[in-house]
């Protein structure tokens, strides 16, 4: 499944019934629906493998591993194309920039997810849930050269990571065959071994970072979350926002009034995820209009 923003959640709930084994690259449906998608796969029987290269590295790494022996599970972000951009610089972004990502060809919607470092929210979110992790266990770093994807420092004081090319195909293609898999066959263009370079994000370059505090704050916050991005990154592809609108107000609606009534639920069907995502995106639009209109 790779449809893009919570559209995906209904498909896949809806194919998780009807397969045997999904590969899932639809992160959004996992931060907002992954109980019920988990529910389901159990339920059928359906093996889920997840396909965004961080989660697919950090499944392979946690094969035949127990969780307990892991000591922390770092997720590598390249740092978009903005990476050492000051913050007079950001306020002057237009969609033509945010669109032009150094290392990988994607679509509109995630490529600003990436320029703005919301692609490694979602994606912290995604990890806690596929791989039941405590915050505590959870880093993001920022590794330009994007060709590790995920980093695991087990207790035992060995460090495992993932390594191959800025290709989807690579992840793609191990979990549809799993074994003995000759990627020659599919993917000819292997880069050299290089210089890596891993630093800690400064949260100035990326102030979406700073919500990552509040991410487990309430059963339903990761929803709340993804609705408002969803809002405010198609008003920004549309020059209706500025780039720095999109933390700005994702903010400004975890603390609105109404916001702990909605968040504080813990859905149990698509309807009460759907009502919560509703609330969301008329809240954003609401405070947009007030903002700049």
């Amino acid at each position: 499944m790779a449809i893009p923003g919570i559209a995906g959640l209904n498909p896949t709930l809806t194919m998780v019934k009807k397969s045997k084994k999904i590969l899932l690259a639809n992160k959004e449906s996992i931060v907002c629906g992954w109980k019920l998608i988990k529910n389901a796969s159990l339920k059928h029987k359906t093996k889920i493998i997840p396909l965004d290269s961080e989660h697919f590295s950090i499944f392979k790494l946690l094969e035949n591993k127990n969780i307990n022996e892991v000591e922390k599970i770092f997720l590598t972000a390249s740092g978009g194309p903005f990476l050492n951009y000051k913050l007079h610089q950001l306020k002057k972004i237009n969609p033509k920039n945010a669109l032009k990502h150094p290392k990988w060809k994607m679509g509109k919607k995630i490529t600003i997810d990436s320029s703005t470092l919301m692609n490694k929210v979602l994606e912290y979110i995604e990890a806690q849930k596929l791989f039941n992790l405590p915050k505590e266990k959870l880093e993001i770093l920022i590794h330009p050269e994007s060709l590790v994807h995920a980093i695991v420092r087990f207790k035992n004081g060995l460090i495992k990571f993932i390594y191959h090319d800025t290709s989807m195909i690579i992840p793609i293609t191990n979990a549809i065959f799993e074994k003995n898999l000759d990627i020659d066959k599919f993917f000819q263009n292997k880069k050299e071994i290089k210089n890596l370079s891993f630093e800690k994000p400064k949260l100035n370059n990326f102030p979406i970072l700073k919500i990552l505090d509040r991410v487990n704050e309430f059963p339903s916050t990761s929803i709340i979350i993804n609705a408002s991005n969803e809002v405010l990154v198609d008003l920004f592809l549309r020059n209706k926002v500025p780039f720095l609108s999109i933390p700005n107000i994702i903010k400004e609606v975890l603390n609105d009034r109404n916001y702990k009534k909605y968040a504080i639920k813990a859905p149990k069907d698509l309807k009460q995820i759907k009502k919560i995502d509703s609330w969301a995106k008329t809240i954003t639009l609401e405070k947009i209009r007030f903002k700049y209109e």
